[in-house]
Formats: structure tokens, C-alpha cells, sequence
């Protein structure tokens, strides 16, 4: 007898195994075959747009918008701290506020006359394009924008002002007894008579940076009035707490 012959022998000899799938997984098969890659891709890319949109869910509003329109430049550094000041001097009940500042480099067609008249013979010259789009970024914040305090040249307040009309009278907001060397024509009103007079993050600034409050009340708005009015009374309560100075 041959004792390679046996039950044992004959399973491993008994052929090729094969394995019969359903059609589920035949189509499924072919196609991971064929579209593996676009698969994984897509998925990813799907992953993607669902974090990005839970996480904008989870981030909050902040609570005050701010805009810094001038000569002005900072670094890193500066807009850190002043950021931090402008949370904190904001805040209620001992609590930061959350706060967004966008800074916009700008200059009159004045300050841009005398910047190069001074400025002829050693080849120096203002960007008029970059003027010109900054320009329209500050109009286009005025007319639909959520920033309603700003903090700005004072040239730069007077000639905006003049264009749009856009700005309060500043007079309306400041305690009694505010010297009138404290104001920048009916709009705007000096740091130094601020909360922010003795803050060193705000010696970043140049020399004469005032603040003034926005309209914030456009035609755009009509059909919300009442919350623009009533978001603009917030920004008015927060002026007159920066304003009130001992």
C-alpha cells in the first residue's frame, strides 16, 4: 500500500480552493479595482468639508469687531498685545471679550503729496495701487461691514468722513468736562483720552490716533433695523466705558 495514499493526502490534493462570492462584492471588487484611488480621494476630501464645517459651528462669534486705519504698522508682537488690551478693556463681569481688529494701511491724497514731495531724492514712493484697493476695502466696511469702533488717522477720519458721512459726532459719547484739545474735529477723539492712555500696547500707534464710532445704521440695513440699532447701542455703551476716564 502506498502510504503517501490516505485520507490526510487526499484533502491536501484535492484541488484549487475556490470561494464563491455574491454579487455585492463581485461589483464591489471590480469597483475598488478600477476606482480605488478617486475613492480614497473623494473620501478624504469629503472628511475635509466635514471638519471644516464642524468646526466653524463650534467657533464663537466674536463679541466687538475693531478697525485700525492709518499710517500705523505692527508686528507680531504689537497686534498681540493690542488685542489682548482691546479683550480685556471690553470685556463685562471680569470676563475678556472676544475680539477681532483688522488693521488697514492708509493715507490720504495729501499725506501722499507730502510723503513724496519729502521723499524726492532718495527714490522713496507710496504704492498708489494698494492705497487705492485699501480704500475700497474701508468702504466697503463702512457700507456693509460689522466693525463699528474704529481707531484711525486723524486725516484719514476727516477725509473719510467727508465722502461718506459714515461717522457720529464723537461729543455725544465723551464725559463732561473733556477738554476740547481731546477732540479731532466732530468725529474723532485722541487716545490719550482713552482707557488705553497709559497702555503700553497703544504706544504702537501713532502719535494722534483717535477713535470714533460708525453710523452703522445703511440702507442695507433696513430690513434689520432693529438689530442694527440694537448692536450699535452695544458699541456705544463700550465708547463711553473707554471714554470714561478718571
Amino acid at each position: 500500500m502506498d502510504q503517501n495514499q490516505g485520507p490526510e493526502r487526499d484533502k491536501l490534493e484535492g484541488g484549487e480552493l475556490h470561494v464563491s462570492h455574491g454579487k455585492v462584492w463581485r461589483w464591489f471588487d471590480n469597483f475598488w479595482y478600477h476606482y480605488k484611488w478617486q475613492t480614497i480621494i473623494a473620501a478624504v476630501g469629503i472628511f475635509a468639508v466635514l471638519f471644516c464645517t464642524l468646526s466653524m459651528c463650534r467657533r464663537r462669534e466674536p463679541d466687538y469687531y475693531f478697525y485700525y486705519v492709518g499710517q500705523g504698522e505692527f508686528s507680531g508682537d504689537q497686534q498681540r498685545a493690542i488685542v489682548s488690551s482691546l479683550s480685556r478693556e471690553s470685556g463685562e463681569d471680569e470676563r475678556d471679550a472676544e475680539i477681532t481688529i483688522s488693521f488697514l494701511f492708509l493715507m490720504t491724497n495729501d499725506q501722499i503729496r507730502r510723503f513724496n514731495e519729502e521723499h524726492a531724492g532718495d527714490g522713496l514712493s507710496v504704492n498708489g495701487g494698494q492705497i487705492g484697493q485699501n480704500r475700497e476695502l474701508l468702504s466697503n466696511e463702512i457700507m456693509t461691514g460689522s466693525a463699528l469702533i474704529f481707531l484711525m488717522d486723524p486725516e484719514v477720519l476727516a477725509e473719510t468722513q467727508e465722502s461718506s458721512g459714515a461717522f457720529l459726532p464723537i461729543r455725544d459719547f465723551a464725559p463732561a468736562g473733556t477738554p476740547d484739545e481731546a477732540f479731532s474735529g466732530e468725529c474723532g477723539i485722541d487716545l490719550r483720552y482713552t482707557v488705553f492712555k497709559d497702555d503700553p500696547a497703544f504706544s504702537a500707534f501713532p502719535e494722534g490716533t483717535v477713535v470714533a464710532i460708525r453710523n452703522g445704521i445703511s440702507a442695507l440695513a433696513l430690513f434689520q433695523r432693529d438689530e442694527a440699532l440694537e448692536n450699535r447701542a452695544r458699541y456705544e455703551k463700550l465708547l463711553r466705558k473707554w471714554l470714561s476716564v478718571e
